[in-house]
Order: structure tokens, then sequence, then C-alpha cells
């Protein structure tokens, strides 16, 4: 008998309907459904994987946002091209986009430390000035190769934090944050610029003093909308960014 409710869990990580839409990505990723070809009707799937079908529907929602399926209304829900869901809105960890690449990530840990929010960060936060939270600051490598400098704050959950050696043995922050944690990064929200290289820059990436940066700031949002990351990125010219634009409105 299909669960009726999405919050029961079987045995893996995580809410059922994220279980089901981490196996349709695999699926899809393996060439199950080929880009643009139809996936079966939700009392199929539903069947299929002995779930309600509220329990589908989140999970098709789910990997519609994320740039991997997509509905047309009255046809049905499709895979999207690979070109597409290599642009998702929804974020990836460097160390995940550098593999996507065919590159090799890598890091060298500047600096972690706790400190208190002030004004500015606890309100891109939406939290007390005074907070504690933790700063991690690091040198980005892909292939060895310096390409970015990342300075975040992160503001976990009371009575929590991370090492530094936790961290270099997990190599991701993200799925540090997942994994040991249990806390989701989802979504984020991006404001990007161009920024003349300072001595620091130059000294750590070794790039040209006033050379142009790729400047990102990004506000990292968990699966409960709860902002729990401010970052400050800065990308040497040869690093790549692609983004996806999910919806377009008048007005």
């Amino acid at each position: 008998m299909a669960n009726t409710s999405d919050d029961k869990r079987r045995a893996g990580d995580g809410p059922l309907y994220r279980q089901l839409a981490a196996t349709l990505q695999q699926e899809i990723e393996r060439g199950r459904y080929a880009a643009n070809a139809p996936l079966p009707a939700e009392r199929e799937l539903a069947a299929s994987f002995d779930v309600s079908r509220d329990t589908v529907r989140k999970a098709i929602r789910l990997l519609e946002e994320q740039g991997v399926l997509y509905s047309d209304h009255g046809r049905g829900t499709f895979a999207a091209p690979e070109s597409v869901r290599q642009m998702s809105r929804f974020l990836d960890s460097f160390t995940d986009d550098a593999l996507k690449r065919g590159g090799v990530p890598g890091q060298r840990i500047l600096g972690l430390e706790p400190v208190a929010a002030d004004m500015a960060i606890a309100s891109l936060l939406q939290i007390e000035a005074g907070t504690p939270l933790l700063r991690l600051r690091r040198l980005r490598l892909l292939n060895g190769a310096p390409v970015g400098l990342q300075d975040s704050w992160l503001n976990l959950p009371a009575g929590q934090t991370i090492g530094r050696q936790q961290l270099e043995a997990k190599g991701s922050l993200y799925r540090l944050l997942v994994e040991d944690l249990a806390l989701h990064p989802s979504e984020c929200l991006e404001s990007l610029s161009a920024v003349a290289a300072t001595e620091y820059d130059v000294e750590l990436l070794g790039v040209d003093a006033g050379s142009p940066l790729l400047a990102c700031e990004r506000i990292t949002l968990s699966d409960r909308r709860q902002p729990i990351e401010y970052c400050e990125m800065r990308y040497v010219p040869s690093y790549r960014y692609k983004t996806r634009i999910n919806k377009w409105s008048l007005g």
C-alpha cells in the first residue's frame, strides 16, 4: 500500500518525496528517459514506487524547479535536455559544479572561526545582530589551480558547528551540511558584478592587480526557506559561470 504522508521516511535520507525525486533524477541521468521524453502518469509512478500521488506530485514539482523536468499543460511531464539540466536555478556546490565540468575540485581553508553577526550580515540572514555565526574563508581550486575565493558566514542550528578536519574530509561544504547536520541547502538568491582584483586577490589567485574578477554574492536558503549562509565569491576570468532563468513575467 502506498504511503499517505510525505513526512514518512524509508531507509535513506530525507523526506520520501526527496528520495523519489533523487531516484527519478538518477534514472534520467542514466538515460532511461531521453531528452523531451514523457514520464509515466502520476498514477503509474505512484504504483511503481509504492508511494502516494501527493508524494509523486511533490517530487515532480521539486524536479521542475531544479530544471530536471518540465510540464506541458494537457500533455504531461517530460525530461529536460541535458543542457537545461546543467543550468538549474537551484544551487550546486563548487565541488559538484567542478565535477560536472570534468575537473578536479579542491580547496584550501584560509580561516574558520566563530564570529558575531554585524548589522549588515544580520540583515541579509534575517537574524538579530550579534547572533553567533561561523565564518569560513576558502581558496577554491580547479585541477590544482586557484580559480576563486569564497568568504562564507554560516547560520547553523544552535549547538552545532563544523571543524576544519571535518570539512577537509568531506571536500564539499554543502555535502557536509546535508550529511552531518541534516541541513539541506536548497535555493539561493544571487547578485553578480565585475570587480577589480585587489592586492589580496593578486596574492592568492595569481592574477594581475586591477584584473577583472567575477564577483558573486549569494544568500543560501534551506529546504525550509530559511537563510543559512551568506557568501561573497570572487572568480578569475577563466572561470565560466552558468545559470538559468526559470520564469519570466511581465510587470
